[in-house]
């Protein structure tokens, strides 16, 4: 199974991906040696050649990627499934100013394009989702959820 993670930051993908099957390998789409700078976005894209030719090196391996990108639909043909992980703002902004493992967010600057992406591309992962859920919730009932979803495929 090729899985993506999709979602805001903040939204659990790192969490969620650490608790989920671990003999999945597991691709943290934000590492620079799966994006590549685009010019036409101004910022960094998914590097369809590298991912798909992992792909291929590992075609019988269980795959989860973690990650969102402007271009992340050139690999949706490629995948089993798209979810997509979603919180409120208010919940976000906790997780961002207390995680360790990244400092994205962190700044007026970076949490102000957070929130204009999630009103502007949240919906639209949205409706490009195969599974969409809320982790507001508790951890444990989030991954009951994904896994319920992932033995559906």
């Amino acid at each position: 199974m090729k899985i993506l993670f999709t979602g805001m930051s903040g939204g659990g993908k790192s969490t969620v991906l650490g608790m989920l099957d671990p003999t999945a390998i597991k691709l943290d789409l934000d590492d620079d040696n799966w994006m590549i700078w685009d010019d036409d976005y101004h910022e960094r894209i998914i590097d369809k050649q590298k991912i798909l030719y992992f792909f291929e090196e590992n075609a019988s391996r269980d795959i989860y990627l973690s990650g969102t990108a402007m271009n992340q639909k050139v690999i949706y043909p490629y995948l089993d499934a798209v979810v997509t992980l979603t919180a409120p703002l208010n919940v976000m902004k906790v997780r961002i100013q207390n995680r360790d493992n990244n400092r994205y967010g962190k700044s007026e600057v970076e949490w102000d394009k957070i929130k204009s992406d999630k009103e502007y591309f949240e919906s639209r992962i949205i409706a490009s989702s195969d599974f969409v859920i809320s982790t507001d919730k508790p951890i444990n009932e989030v991954i009951q959820e994904i896994n319920r979803f992932l033995d559906s495929l």
